[in-house]
């Protein structure tokens, strides 16, 4: 009965996976110096490097519903060689502010360098699964390194990401392909007006009861990370959208 429960919060939580982002992740969205242009940050990358800064967004449908809200904090920050290392975590909950997966934070990490930043899809939706199961769950991440160049540009390609995480016996396949980078844009939230570059991918999600194909745009601002998260059906019809809405 237990390993049947465990299948069935596993199956839940693939409808919460979040977009290459996202997550996720996710390109999973960090935080930084709250600029609303890029003046200054031409060095910077595409990920918070300020310790103890907390990002908050909001996900809304595309009839705008709340869907949920999504609190990102940066822990620590440390120099390893010629990378940084950043360890932070990923909280989210619902329109009623119920934990919408585990009530412990999902805990991520991020690596920077001048290049630019490298998480990892895999390991991210790891971190979450950790959240639901208990401690001895044996949990396998494979592939999923995801790269955003500090450099990129408008008409640049970016790498196709192939991610695997098996628990229980199960295993959920997450591919992110046809990465674009679409354009420069400003554009204005709660949290204030950024300039972002618009990075275009195509996700597939496969295994656990789950076959979900998506489109998704993210706008990121460089020293700070990602300012929005659109999600589209195969159609390019808007899903959801997430939203920076606070900087703490």
């Amino acid at each position: 009965m237990k390993i049947r429960r465990y299948i069935f919060l596993l199956q839940i939580f693939t409808i919460l996976l979040l977009a290459a982002t996202e997550l996720a992740a996710q390109h999973i969205a960090a935080t930084g110096p709250a600029a609303t242009d890029m003046a200054g940050q031409e060095n910077a990358t595409y990920f918070c490097s300020t310790a103890n800064t907390t990002l908050e967004y909001t996900r809304t449908t595309a009839a705008g519903d709340v869907k949920w809200y999504h609190t990102i904090k940066i822990q620590d920050v440390r120099q390893n060689g010629d990378s940084t290392a950043i360890d932070y975590t990923s909280y989210i909950v619902n329109h009623k502010h119920k934990p919408y997966y585990g009530k412990e934070p999902a805990e991520l990490s991020a690596t920077v360098t001048e290049e630019g930043v490298t998480l990892n899809v895999a390991e991210s939706v790891a971190a979450v699964f950790r959240t639901l199961f208990p401690n001895n769950t044996k949990i396998y991440s494979t592939g999923g390194e995801s790269a955003l160049p500090s450099d990129m540009a408008p008409g640049d390609t970016l790498t196709d990401v192939y991610a695997s995480v098996k628990v229980l016996g199960l295993t959920m396949k997450i591919n992110v392909t046809e990465r674009q980078v679409l354009r420069f844009e400003t554009i204005s939230t709660p949290a204030g007006s950024f300039s972002c570059i618009v990075v275009r991918e195509r996700k597939v999600e496969k295994g656990m009861g789950r076959n979900r194909h998506t489109v998704a745009d993210t706008w990121y601002a460089k020293g700070l990370g990602m300012v929005r998260h659109d999600t589209y059906n195969l159609q390019l019809e808007l899903q959801t959208s997430e939203i920076l809405t606070a900087i703490h």
